[in-house]
């Protein structure tokens, strides 16, 4: 697993390679190669699990890292300019949503309706600071809530279970979000007159 091998590049450095690690998990994940970075998250809190600044130094960092992994796909694409086919595809997805805008960024992070968020950003001519400021509430919000999940499990269960206890309560948030996002789509798409599959 691609987690996995770029934690074992930077473990020899410790603690700072431990974030470094993260920050190259999440950067990847961010610029459209899925790398599970809550998973990571859990194991790499777990290194220090009753320390409350170890636990904000995780949630700023993977927030950073996940701003840069949207922003640097957000320059690829405006670099690259997808032929206009592919834009008009993406601009007509997000017409499908509940909201068509930036907000889409935050709605992103409750149900992933939006993948390569930054491709978005890049097609759909986003305001950035609009998109900055949801985008760093969004994973401010979501790593926290990560960290509190594995916090409660370091706190109160055993130490050699409490990364698995974490690991699955993560995993269950991820799967019930991917649920949510294909019912949503389904739904929006049924209301947009879309033929129902057969």
């Amino acid at each position: 697993m691609i987690g996995e091998d770029i934690i074992g590049v930077f473990s020899s450095l410790g603690d700072i390679g431990m974030l470094l690690a993260l920050t190259v998990i999440i950067l990847i994940d961010g610029t459209g190669f899925p790398t599970l970075p809550e998973v990571w998250m859990v194991f790499i809190f777990g290194a220090h699990a009753d320390s409350f600044g170890w636990g904000l130094i995780v949630v700023l960092v993977a927030s950073l890292a996940s701003l840069g992994g949207n922003f640097t796909l957000y320059s690829l694409v405006k670099l690259a300019k997808p032929p206009r086919w592919i834009r008009k595809a993406m601009t007509r997805y997000t017409e499908f949503l509940v909201v068509s805008d930036e907000r889409l960024l935050l709605l992103n992070r409750l149900a992933p309706v939006v993948p390569y968020t930054g491709a978005f950003m890049a097609v759909c001519d986003w305001n950035i600071k609009k998109c900055a400021l949801y985008l760093t509430i969004g994973a401010l919000a979501k790593s926290s809530a990560v960290v509190v999940l594995c916090w409660l499990s370091y706190d109160n269960i055993r130490q050699e279970l409490a990364p698995w206890i974490a690991l699955i309560a993560v995993v269950m948030v991820m799967i019930s979000s991917v649920i949510v996002s294909y019912f949503y789509k389904r739904r929006i798409g049924l209301k947009g007159g879309k033929p129902r599959s057969q």
